[in-house]
């Protein structure tokens, strides 16, 4: 299964619900690591080619999870052209050998468009009215209304564009998911109900 997000639409949360429910492996912030292990380099490196998209407090919480914050900076170095190429082409062959084995839950780089031609695969997207992703991001983080609002729709934007120009699709187009969900509307314990329901009425492999 694939879940992607508006920013602020609580993924993280969606996902780690969807995967502990199913029993089903969260495929995330660890993505980084495992590129870095096959291309000989650090997993900081990864990460400023894998978050380019991410605000600045998803960077944080990413350099958190590998024990790496002090790293982290709102401007992060460029890299190379070519390094930039080979870890997408790292990420894209990690997603789907991950895929193979079933089983999993991978939140965002676009693994719905990857995976699209498989027949066990279920695609998510998740929105949410974007005053509720606002007030969600101030708890989160303690950023005012204004900085909140700018991550949005900066974060939102750099998906779209990157979905255009990398894979060609129109990201957060329903056309190209199985299921959208408006989690301000139905809140996030009834979104991963609704999702693994999905999941069960499919009758997919997806389900154990």
């Amino acid at each position: 299964m694939t879940i992607s997000r508006e920013y602020g639409a609580a993924g993280l949360a969606i996902a780690d619900g969807v995967a502990h429910a199913l029993g089903y492996e969260l495929l995330t912030d660890d993505l980084p690591k495992s590129v870095a292990a096959r291309l000989g380099t650090s997993a900081e490196s990864v990460s400023q080619i894998a978050s380019a998209e991410q605000s600045l407090p998803e960077r944080l919480l990413a350099g958190l999870g590998e024990g790496t914050a002090e790293v982290i900076t709102p401007r992060a170095p460029r890299l190379p052209d070519e390094f930039d190429e080979a870890v997408r082409r790292e990420i894209e062959r990690t997603i789907r050998e991950r895929a193979e084995r079933g089983d999993v839950v991978i939140l965002g780089r676009n693994a719905g468009v990857l995976l699209g031609s498989r027949p066990d695969l279920l695609r998510v997207f998740l929105t949410a009215e974007r005053e509720w992703r606002v007030e969600r991001l101030r708890a989160a983080f303690g950023q005012d209304r204004a900085a909140a609002l700018a991550d949005i729709e900066r974060v939102d934007a750099a998906r779209r564009k990157f979905a255009k120009d990398r894979y060609k699709y129109s990201w957060g187009d329903a056309r190209s998911y199985d299921l959208t969900l408006e989690v301000s509307r139905f809140g996030i314990e009834a979104a991963v109900a609704l999702i693994v329901a999905a999941v069960r009425a499919a009758g997919t492999p997806l389900e154990r």
